[in-house]
């Protein structure tokens, strides 16, 4: 009885390691739209890791730098009061962060902005992944 309590206890505390170290999604951002309907797709992990686009994937890492200026825009993110929109955007974003989704356009990153600190790294990593 002793044993099975001392392994389910070992089994426990394994999965809590296990589940600590999981790289969990920090932001997704799809961006695009327009005339040409082109669309980007920057997935950022909690550790930095980076995936680009949809099509053809590349995955890069943030730099400390990066990561740092990313985190205090979504720690300063007011998304509970942000501009939604849910179609007939003429260009624009969709922003998954934590319990928030959200839809803007490029007017509303103009007209907030804290959404622009907010995509300021995405948009970085979609310049790069472009050249």
């Amino acid at each position: 009885m002793v044993k099975s309590a001392q392994l389910a206890a070992a089994v426990v505390l394994a999965v809590a390691v296990l589940w600590v170290g999981v790289d969990q999604v920090l932001i997704r951002v799809r961006s695009g739209g327009g005339f040409a309907g082109r669309y980007d797709l920057v997935v950022i992990w909690e550790s930095g890791r980076v995936l680009v686009g949809e099509r053809e994937p590349a995955r890069s890492q943030l730099t400390p730098g990066q990561l740092r200026r990313l985190r205090a825009a979504l720690d300063a993110a007011d998304f509970a009061h942000s501009p939604h929109h849910r179609g007939g955007v003429n260009f624009g974003y969709s922003i998954d962060y934590g319990r928030w989704s959200v839809i803007v356009d490029s007017s509303d990153v103009a007209g907030a902005p804290w959404l622009a600190d907010v995509l300021q790294v995405p948009q970085e990593v979609t310049s790069d992944h472009r050249r």
